[in-house]
């Protein structure tokens, strides 16, 4: 199609890929994305490549395509163009922390983060950058079972907040630091900071990171057996938001996950484990750890319902993939079920 060789059909071509990204047609935007890129490439502007070839990366995250996405923001990191840009660099390495972490390859993810937030921390312009870099890094870290180092990087991070960041960004941002302290069996702490989240993140701004953030925060607090009517309301909340902006595949899984994991939680065991086995079904769309954690789930369903064959065999599972995404500590949560349940076994 040689008129797309035009400068001007180049930039329409971004312009379109932009709209569709601001309008959350992720499906659109990375096919003009991809167009636009392809473009740019013929008429030898490398900036306008790379700034589409990003955002397709952003796209396929989205769209939940982690080990594509992946792909292309590995290309970028190595890329010239990449390497002698601190800006650039940050946000490369941040995107593929995040679709690392999707994927399930935890302990690459830490890395990408690392040379994130070493990148960032070069140049002062980057604050909300950093801020990103180091959510990143704590993310990673966190479901790696590294809770200590996890915890002195929230300390960083609460440090950068005290620079009046965008809203967003200290949503965010509060949101991590409230992760680990939840998984540090810290629940007021973990509470307070989930509640400056919310403060700070908008449904009216965006209402699909909105979702992600309540299923998330009822996620960890069931994870530190915290099950208030607050956690409830946090799962209801999400169900809400993803009813009205749809969401990926991967997302309505994610939350089929944790509203199985209150069942589990509430002794609603045979209504779990129906939604577990239909998560489980469709494990191919989630991370490596995700996917442990609904075998794990399902095997203490089935445990309590004195299913034990079904439930040994669903923690060994578990056991075998949190061993394969890098968490040790939820592998041996895993055993010490099977062991309650085979106890020859060593």
């Amino acid at each position: 199609m040689a008129h797309h060789s035009e400068p001007g059909e180049r930039m329409l071509l971004e312009l379109r890929a932009r709209d569709s990204w601001n309008q959350r047609d992720y499906a659109g935007a990375r096919a003009l994305a991809d167009e636009a890129a392809t473009a740019a490439l013929k008429l030898d502007d490398i900036d306008a490549w790379w700034n589409m070839t990003f955002l397709k990366s952003e796209c396929l995250r989205k769209l939940g395509l982690m080990r594509e996405s992946a792909e292309v923001s590995q290309v970028l990191n190595d890329h010239p163009l990449t390497v002698q840009s601190s800006a650039l660099t940050t946000r490369v390495a941040t995107n593929l922390s995040f679709a690392l972490q999707g994927c399930g390859d935890l302990a690459e993810a830490v890395i990408a983060a690392r040379h994130a937030a070493a990148a960032a921390e070069a140049d002062p312009e980057q604050q909300e950058s950093l801020i990103k870099a180091q959510y990143a890094l704590i993310a990673a870290l966190a479901d790696s079972d590294q809770l200590d180092e996890a915890w002195v990087q929230c300390l960083a991070l609460a440090a950068l907040l005290q620079g009046n960041p965008s809203s967003q960004s200290a949503g965010m941002s509060y949101w991590a630091i409230g992760n680990v302290a939840f998984l540090l069996n810290q629940p007021e702490e973990g509470t307070k900071y989930h509640r400056l989240a919310a403060e700070n993140l908008s449904p009216t701004n965006d209402l699909e990171l909105w979702a992600k953030f309540n299923r998330a925060s009822a996620e960890i607090r069931l994870a530190a057996g915290v099950v208030q009517p607050e956690t409830l309301e946090c799962i209801d909340r999400a169900e809400l938001a993803i009813s009205i902006v749809g969401g990926s595949e991967r997302d309505k899984l994610e939350l089929a996950l944790t509203r199985a994991h209150w069942l589990v939680l509430t002794g609603q065991y045979e209504a779990a484990a129906e939604r577990l086995r239909f998560v489980i079904s469709k494990d191919k769309l989630l991370a490596t750890h995700t996917a442990a954690e609904a075998h794990l789930l399902l095997g203490r369903a089935l445990k309590a319902k004195k299913a034990e064959p079904e439930a040994a065999q669903n923690l060994k599972k578990s056991e075998k993939l949190f061993s394969k995404a890098g968490a040790p500590s939820r592998a041996g949560s895993a055993r010490e079920l099977i062991d309650d349940i085979e106890p020859t076994a060593t």
